[in-house]
């Protein structure tokens, strides 16, 4: 039952990479179970992401969701801070998908970006650099340095916003993974809500705020 399951969650994200982007699937694939395992194992140690997740239940919780934003821009050559990453979630998967663009992880908790340390280094990802700080504290010279800042697991304060429009460059992007709560963004003007459920996730909305 457990092969079944996986080969069903795999199987749904295969179907995703080869519907947005063919030429790389078989490529990427590989790179994913390679994720999968590295992530597993830090999440053995360090409590990354909910233990309760079955391992192949990644494939689609956690790495289908994390590439949802592909559907409505390109990622590719961009700056790209990862806010509130956790356990590198959605920075890793979309930069094995974009690997010219420059990812940051920032997180305030060294257990965790300790853990996200060593899943690069093992996954070999020479564009993906970690930041150990709240969002808050980032000095100035982040300022006007990010051209997408991209959000999947904290509400953004008011506070937040105005940090984040001092990290992102003019014309820079802000994409929010939300479901049914977006309560978060009526304080953004610039906004455009972008519907990308999916069955293997429930319903989900990529939110696309320009600066």
């Amino acid at each position: 039952m457990i092969k079944e399951r996986n080969i069903m969650h795999k199987g749904i994200f295969k179907k995703y990479l080869e519907k947005y982007l063919p030429q790389k699937a078989e490529e990427l694939m590989i790179k994913f179970e390679n994720l999968l395992e590295a992530l597993w194992e830090e999440n053995s140690k360090v409590n990354l992401i909910s233990r309760k997740t079955l391992k192949e239940e990644y494939w689609t919780r956690h790495f289908l969701d994390s590439l949802l934003p592909i559907e409505i821009t390109d990622l590719s050559n961009k700056k790209i801070l990862d806010f509130g990453t956790g356990g590198g979630l959605p920075g890793i998967p979309l930069n094995l998908v974009f690997p010219n663009s420059k990812l940051y992880l920032l997180d305030s908790t060294h257990k965790k970006i300790n853990a996200v340390k060593n899943i690069i280094k093992i996954l070999d990802l020479p564009s993906c650099f970690t930041i150990v700080s709240r969002l808050e504290d980032l000095d100035d010279r982040w300022f006007n340095f990010f051209d997408v800042i991209v959000c999947r697991s904290v509400k953004i304060l008011p506070k937040y916003k105005r940090v984040l429009f001092k990290l992102i460059k003019n014309n820079g992007k802000i994409i929010l993974y939300k479901s049914k709560l977006i309560d978060d963004i009526g304080q953004f003007k610039k906004r455009h809500i972008h519907d990308v459920s999916h069955p293997a996730i429930g319903e989900r909305k990529i939110i696309e705020i320009i600066k």
